[in-house]
């Protein structure tokens, strides 16, 4: 008689249902099983360990696709350890940027709320202005515009700031939320701006060779003639972005969305766009000679004279 258990049995074993583990064969996690000679599965020993892998590792938090590249690998290589590495330090990533915006999406209700407590006080709450009387519509809009003009005054002062502690000598801002800041012609050579918020920001003309912006949202934000010599933009999301006439000389922008973004005349001489998105991109004129181009997306992008690999497209 074959030997192994039975899908109900290893089930109980791990806490499953017998449709997660007929989910885990659809999706390839665990091998089709044996039968024996009634037709019952049989679950060998091989199975009862690879699916100890699959439940451990769904503690780190990867996902049921992240485990199935993992058991294509040899477990037990120096492989199969970095690229358990490297998925956790994505998931962190994650984490703190959807912490970052929970922490961002509190503070704003928060000074809305503050706002509407003061135009409409609690009724046993005693009041120095007269009471609110109008729409509801009204109310909102009149809330709305007191807190832009509040995050107006707040970005300004943030940005200062930030100016005032990197000529202190301070280059750690990882994180840092400066949504439409205006940032025209700083020096930020060597900073860490690693995942920071910077959509919308006015970087014209910047100094920030060597800067690391790995995985920084910097959509719809203008650069034009930014100074990124050497800088670390991998995973960046630069949608949009005006890079006109930047320079990105041995810039690395592997894995970056710049879809839709305006790089004429911009210098990416040695640059690293392996794996980078410049969907509906404006490259004319754009220097491109020693590129690395391996796997990076042009479609609908205008190459209009540019220059790759000393050919003039």
């Amino acid at each position: 008689m074959t030997s192994g258990i039975l899908i109900g049995e290893l089930a109980n074993q791990f806490g499953l249902s017998t449709q997660a583990i007929r989910y885990y064969e659809r999706l390839g996690l665990l091998e089709p099983p044996r039968r024996n000679e009634v037709g019952y599965r049989l679950y060998s020993e091989e199975a009862i360990e690879r699916l100890s892998f699959i439940r451990t590792a769904q503690g780190f938090g990867l996902a049921l696709q992240e485990i199935k590249q993992l058991l294509e690998l040899d477990l037990d290589t120096t492989t199969s350890y970095q690229a358990f590495k490297e998925m956790l330090r994505n998931h962190l990533t994650e984490l703190e940027h959807k912490i970052n915006k929970l922490t961002n999406d509190y503070q704003s209700l928060s000074r809305k709320f503050e706002q509407l407590n003061n135009l409409v006080p609690e009724p046993d709450q005693e009041s120095t202005t007269e009471t609110y009387s109008g729409s509801l519509l009204q109310l909102m809009q009149q809330i709305e515009s007191r807190c832009a003009s509040y995050q107006d005054t707040n970005t300004i002062n943030q940005a200062n700031q930030l100016l005032q502690m990197y000529s202190n000598g301070e280059r750690n801002f990882r994180g840092v939320e400066l949504i439409g800041a205006k940032l025209n012609g700083a020096i930020l050579n060597q900073a860490d701006l690693s995942q920071a918020e910077l959509m919308l920001a006015s970087l014209n003309e910047a100094c920030l060779e060597g800067t690391k912006l790995q995985g920084a949202y910097l959509s719809g934000a203008d650069m034009i003639g930014a100074y990124l010599h050497s800088a670390e933009l991998v995973g960046a999301h630069l949608i949009g972005v005006d890079l006109t006439e930047a320079d990105l000389t041995e810039a690395n922008l592997m894995s970056c969305n710049l879809g839709g973004a305006c790089l004429r005349n911009a210098n990416l001489r040695g640059a690293n766009l392996s794996e980078a998105v410049f969907i509906g991109a404006d490259l004319r004129g754009a220097d491109l000679t020693d590129a690395i181009v391996i796997g990076t997306n042009f479609y609908e992008a205008n190459l209009e004279g540019a220059i790759i690999n000393q050919k003039i497209l």
